[in-house]
């Protein structure tokens, strides 16, 4: 009798310990205020304007990701609020050591997707819960993945002045910064720095001398392939 007991006081610790690791599994990144950078036509040419303090909506404080149980949920905060309007979109991507999470927000709907291949297998949840509150967007996801060990989670939001136009006017903020197009290999971004505005280097200048805007979005190239998986997936899952 004294055995059975034993074992079951050991059996309900061990599930109360390993219970709690799951939910410790998490990660958060903060982010600085009023460092919006902003896309722009100035002095006859196109050019970066940084730490850019009036566009709280799209000014990020913070990204994290948080599990328990079997839900992942991956989280952005701005100081302002969350748009639902076409011109402002937002992205969160997290990739843990065995699993990829992404979530977005525009024209007010929330698409995500997570996916998990090993060894020739799969897991996947394509229909996350998304929602929008103030300040805050979050994304439930079915968890796909088990190691967070090495876990990288970045994000970035944009406002255009005309819907998805990079080569015209818009403000982004990437959080954390060094996934922005002006961030250098060495550590430094050109944040405030005008004399390297013009190198061909640093800008990405063309023949004129103007800066070229950058031809897609840092840290995100993934995405597409990502996107293209989804839907050869959902195709499948239809026709079965």
């Amino acid at each position: 009798m004294k055995l059975w007991k034993s074992s079951i006081l050991f059996v309900s610790v061990a599930v109360m310990l390993l219970s709690s690791m799951v939910v410790s599994a998490g990660k958060t990144e903060s982010d600085p205020t009023g460092d919006v950078a902003h896309w722009e036509y100035t002095t006859g040419h196109w050019g970066w304007n940084y730490n850019i303090g009036n566009k709280p909506n799209i000014d990020i404080t913070e990204l994290s990701y948080s599990v328990s149980g079997d839900q992942l949920t991956v989280t952005l905060k701005v100081v302002g609020t969350i748009q639902s309007s076409e011109l402002n979109w937002y992205w969160v991507y997290l990739n843990t050591s065995d699993a990829t999470y992404w979530m977005s927000w525009m024209e007010g709907k929330g698409g995500g997707m997570a996916m998990n291949i090993e060894e020739g297998s799969m897991q996947w949840d394509l229909e996350p819960e998304i929602a929008v509150s103030g300040n805050t967007l979050s994304c439930t996801f079915d968890v796909v993945g088990s190691d967070y060990s090495n876990a990288e989670l970045w994000g970035y939001s944009t406002e255009y002045a005309e819907a998805g136009d990079m080569t015209s006017e818009w403000w982004g903020d990437w959080a954390p910064e060094t996934h922005s197009p002006f961030w250098e290999e060495d550590g430094d971004d050109d944040a405030g720095d005008d004399d390297d505005a013009g190198d061909d280097d640093d800008a990405g200048d063309d023949d004129d001398g103007q800066q070229n805007p950058p031809s897609g979005t840092p840290g995100f190239e993934t995405m597409a392939v990502i996107g293209a998986i989804a839907v050869a997936l959902i195709i499948l899952r239809k026709r079965k």
